[in-house]
């Protein structure tokens, strides 16, 4: 059998499995990824579908159909089909790039047509309600397997551009569709989405803060450390392996790092308070250290031994986020009475003030892609600005308190922690602000202080 890929030029490939028998039962996290049909190859005048760098330009509108059973033991029952589809359609609208089309508009005469190539769909019924594209999604379930096919179609052109199976677990139905989601984000933007990259959090177990671990476009987290004290403040590796934060033992403040797959260590532990520790490029740690009269923020090495003092200025030095590309940090301090965010070397040199506009300016974590600093102005909303000091946007207001905001690995969206439900939450929304939705809907724990990992699924 002969698997089809695309390369970067749009251009069709073929290569051969690597075993020429692959079992059926798969792992609870492992799937067959089929790409089946035919690739959307892009032509020299192709339809250009979303610009990522404009924003607030017109949303794609879509339509998902109930995905259909094809055949399998109960396959029809439990709403299962039902869960695949809201699924998909949640995930669609959390982009903030599309406008999901209410199915009780839909016209379709024959809701499998476009599933086999005997039924052929009639594009001039969803063209009709407004639909640009189109979703099909099929199923055949046994016992524990699930075979999941989903299909992405041009309306306008009508056209197939993507269409993929996914072999695996019932339990896996979940990353099958953000797996898929991905892919339409790639073919319809030219960058892969982020669903099923990690977002680590504080939340609450046994009495004490601990850190614990979202998946985006997941269900149910999970907990990461078992501290013996409050642990908060993370800040997650550039490869996404590790995390370091912040926690108070019986007798000392520390400093620790966790990694994402379980266990801990000290890196740096005292008397001192120690305040938002985060990773050095190459190796090594920031952390903001209180001495008597003032805190600054300071260089460790990989084994936690102090290398120096980093800021100079000010009284109070906190909340380091290191730039890109490494050579810069974004921090804060009330070098110039408030605190407000300043932008340095990474050694310290060359410190100048971004932020000139409201009385506080805190939380600062630069984008990946470099272009912006995302902030919270006066404890309560959030805001973006560019390095250079110009173009603040405000993405929240009147919605409670907003609070440390942190991108995601490709920069088109935020995660934040609120109060807008009248308990603290995590909420994701677009990078302008947009389709402000609930991370974890359905969990009933606290919920603060995330941070996106910089890692993509």
């Amino acid at each position: 059998m002969v698997f089809w890929k695309m390369d970067k030029a749009g251009r069709d490939r073929a290569s051969r499995p690597a075993a020429p028998n692959m079992p059926r039962r798969m792992g609870a996290l492992v799937f067959c990824l089929v790409l089946f049909l035919s690739v959307w190859a892009v032509p020299a005048r192709a339809r250009v579908y979303i610009d990522i760098d404009q924003p607030f330009a017109k949303k794609l509108p879509v339509a998902v159909p109930a995905f259909m059973p094809l055949s399998g033991e109960g396959a029809g029952e439990g709403g299962f089909a039902e869960s695949l589809t809201q699924r998909m359609t949640g995930n669609l609208d959390r982009c903030g790039i599309f406008v999901v089309l209410d199915p009780r508009t839909f016209i379709e005469g024959n809701p499998r047509a476009g599933l086999s190539l005997k039924e052929q769909i009639n594009f001039r019924e969803w063209l009709t309600i407004g639909a640009e594209l189109l979703i099909k999604g099929a199923y055949t379930a046994y016992g524990d397997e699930l075979s999941l096919e989903l299909r992405l179609f041009d309306a306008f052109e009508g056209r197939m551009m993507l269409g993929k199976r996914y072999t695996g677990s019932i339990q896996d139905a979940r990353k099958m569709i953000n797996l898929f989601t991905n892919e339409i984000l790639y073919v319809l933007t030219g960058e892969r989405g982020v669903f099923g990259s990690q977002i680590v959090f504080v939340g609450k177990s046994g009495g004490h803060k601990d850190l614990f671990v979202a998946e985006f476009g997941g269900d149910e987290p999970r907990q990461l450390t078992q501290s013996p004290g409050n642990s908060t403040l993370p800040v997650v590796s550039r490869d996404g392996g590790r995390v370091i934060y912040q926690t108070r033992a019986p007798r000392e403040y520390q400093v620790r790092v966790a990694d994402m797959s379980g266990g801990s260590q000290v890196v740096h532990g005292g008397k001192a308070l120690l305040l938002s520790p985060a990773f050095m490029p190459g190796g090594g740690y920031l952390v903001s250290i209180s001495g008597r009269y003032s805190t600054h923020i300071h260089r460790l090495d990989a084994q936690g031994k102090i290398q120096g003092q980093v800021t100079r200025f000010g009284t109070i030095n906190i909340s380091p986020s290191v730039s890109p590309e490494g050579s810069q940090m974004a921090y804060v301090s009330n070098q110039a009475g408030g605190p407000q965010v300043y932008i340095s070397s990474i050694t310290g040199e060359g410190s100048r003030r971004v932020t000139m506009y409201g009385r506080e300016n805190t939380d600062p974590c630069w984008s990946p892609r470099g272009d912006r600093i995302v902030y919270v102005g006066n404890s309560r909303d959030i805001f973006t600005i560019k390095p250079d000091g110009t173009d603040v946007q405000q993405l929240t207001s009147d919605s409670g308190a907003n609070t440390r905001p942190s991108w995601s690995p490709d920069g088109r969206m935020i995660v934040f922690a609120s109060t807008r439900l009248g308990r603290p939450a995590l909420f994701t929304m677009s990078a302008n602000g947009e389709k402000q939705t609930p991370l974890l809907p359905d969990y009933e724990g606290v919920q603060s202080t995330p941070f996106w990992s910089p890692a993509k699924p």
